[in-house]
């Protein structure tokens, strides 16, 4: 078998492992989460703003309530987090306030109508 055959099936195998352990029923989940209720009348694309520029999470519909994973890595550090939502055709940015974010949270933000 080839190296490159033989790291190929190890990564699958470890990611196969990990997809089979899903925690146990109960237990509390550690990933936060943004709920975001999007009243406005234009699809938005949200973001993570960072001091270095913004991080896309996804799109959320004109009128339409979607939730978001917030990756681990934006939660580590201080804990503040905020975002902003951009029109997907013409409109103004919505910047969010601060939010304080911990492990297993589910954050809720409304976008306004505009």
């Amino acid at each position: 078998m080839s190296a490159v055959r033989l790291i190929v099936l190890s990564l699958f195998l470890l990611v196969a492992g990990c997809a089979s352990n899903p925690a146990p029923s109960g237990a509390p989940s550690a990933a936060a989460g943004v709920s975001v209720d999007n009243q406005s009348s234009l699809d938005m694309d949200l973001y993570v703003r960072e001091h270095e520029g913004a991080a896309r999470l996804g799109f959320a519909p004109a009128n339409q309530v979607t939730r978001f994973p917030l990756p681990p890595a934006l939660i580590t550090g201080s804990g503040l987090i905020q975002f902003e939502a951009r029109p997907t055709r013409g409109g103004e940015r919505v910047p969010s306030d601060a939010f304080t974010v911990h492990p297993g949270d589910t954050l809720s933000w409304v976008i306004p109508p505009q």
